[in-house]
């Protein structure tokens, strides 16, 4: 793994020189296998009219590809409010985040050198890692003026946009959350009833185990894969009703006996279907019209809500389906999802904070969230816009909404894409039997823990 340079040391180095700075990442913010509104080109595309004379003018930096559906949405909502301000006027600036990540080496060296946008499209995840560093402008005060308040949102939302010191630091957007597919055709092949799926994990063991496929010793189908697609260590840590961070203590307590029960289950898997085979049978794995779950070499995946867009409507139209919860442990587990997703915010700096303002909570209300959401196939973070019939139109996509109210976050701290990459790193091990979970997971909390110290006083 590379040498990643650290948010504080490209902090340091921006306000030093007016070179370009390059930002290097170990893990991207954001799971593997989801799809991103990054651009893989480096030119910036500036989207902007000519503004009528007495107004004043703000930049909104946006990662997403000018020619994506993502973009022509958020610009549509941009020219409304252009439209029907008498005082300000908004240009969209394509800036794409660095790399593989969500972090944004653009957006980090102009508030090192005093010249940020009064408005950007901003990761959620890493809100509070941006507003311990002193990157984002603190929007508390003004949420209250406007009488915008936590019960707008679903409580996952509201918890990452106020992780860091209970202030809020961004107005959340669209979501994601999390829940297994199961493919019909295959259960009905292995004589399972598809109206009576798993509720426990050990029926859903049962499951998996009789729609493993075997030509010879070639393995054709996988039943089930804990660590494909969004088979994360939250994903599991979170259903087996563990805990990843102590709120009373500020710890991280990735190495829960529940979350260490949960990544047991997960080598079980590794050990019953010999990790080696599962190797080179995944290896042929591809994505979008290739995806694993699309081309039948999955019976069942953990997957996102996204994935609807992609099985039903474009790939594999004819594929029948259903969704469910992931089944939970009998003793001490629950129905549990975890949720992602994108905010905006005002960087620390910014010169025209009540103009930015104005334009991201009209960016973000009820109408405009419904509006992108719709538009894009994305899941809203306000309560009110979720209502909105149409985003339980597909039945397996109102699964997905039925679960939004009891989502987990990730925990929101500041040094959330350490634990996300360290986490990912202990998952590794786990299911290659390199490490048994207590062993991994103990020396993720060590590691973790001695990297909060650096934000506790």
């Amino acid at each position: 793994m590379s040498k990643a340079i650290t948010r504080r040391a490209l902090l340091q180095q921006a306000a030093a020189t007016t070179g370009v700075v390059v930002l290097m990442a170990c893990q991207p913010a954001q799971p593997a296998g989801k799809p991103t509104e990054q651009a893989p080109k480096p030119t910036e595309v500036k989207q902007a009219e000519p503004a009528p004379a007495g107004k004043l003018v703000i930049d909104f930096w946006d990662p997403s590809t000018p020619e994506s559906a993502w973009a022509k949405s958020k610009k549509a909502i941009l020219d409304d409010f252009n439209a029907q301000s008498e005082k300000i006027q908004v240009n969209m600036v394509f800036k794409p985040t660095t790399g593989q990540t969500q972090m944004s080496e653009a957006l980090l060296t102009a508030i090192a050198g005093g010249t940020p946008p009064d408005s950007a499209y901003f990761d959620r995840f890493i809100v509070p890692t941006w507003a311990a560093e002193n990157s984002l402008t603190d929007l508390t005060e003004l949420a209250n003026a406007a009488g915008i308040k936590a019960e707008d949102y679903f409580p996952f939302a509201w918890k990452e946009a106020s992780g860091w010191k209970g202030r809020l630091w961004a107005l959340p957007h669209d979501t994601d959350d999390r829940a297994v597919y199961i493919n019909v055709e295959k259960a009905q092949k292995a004589g399972l009833d598809i109206n009576n799926p798993p509720k426990y994990v050990d029926e859903f063991d049962q499951w998996a185990e009789a729609m493993f496929e075997y030509e010879g010793p070639r393995l054709i189908t996988a039943g089930f894969i804990p660590w494909a697609q969004q088979g994360w260590i939250y994903s599991y840590g979170f259903t087996w009703n563990g805990k990843f961070f102590d709120e009373e203590k500020q710890q991280v307590t990735a190495n829960d006996p529940r979350i260490v029960a949960a990544c047991e289950w997960m080598a079980s898997y590794s050990k019953k279907y010999d990790i080696a085979t599962i190797d080179s049978f995944s290896q042929a794995f591809g994505q979008e019209a290739q995806e694993p779950f699309v081309m039948g070499q999955l019976a069942m995946t953990y997957d996102g809500d996204w994935r609807i867009a992609s099985v039903q409507e474009r790939y594999a139209p004819d594929m029948e389906y259903i969704v469910i919860p992931m089944p939970y442990p009998k003793d001490g587990g629950r129905v549990a999802t975890w949720a992602g997703g994108w905010s905006l915010v005002i960087p620390r700096g910014a010169k025209n904070v009540d103009a930015g303002w104005e334009f991201i909570s009209f960016f973000t209300n009820v109408e405009n969230m419904v509006k992108f959401c719709v538009e894009t196939s994305h899941i809203p973070t306000r309560v009110e816009s979720a209502k909105d019939p149409r985003f339980r139109e597909n039945k397996w996509h109102a699964v997905f909404m039925d679960l939004l109210p009891i989502a987990d976050a990730r925990p929101p701290l500041p040094i959330g894409q350490f634990l996300w990459t360290a986490l990912a790193e202990a998952r590794d091990l786990i299911v290659h039997l390199t490490k048994t979970p207590q062993e991994a997971l103990d020396d993720v909390t060590k590691r973790a823990n001695e990297e909060m110290k650096k934000y506790q006083s």
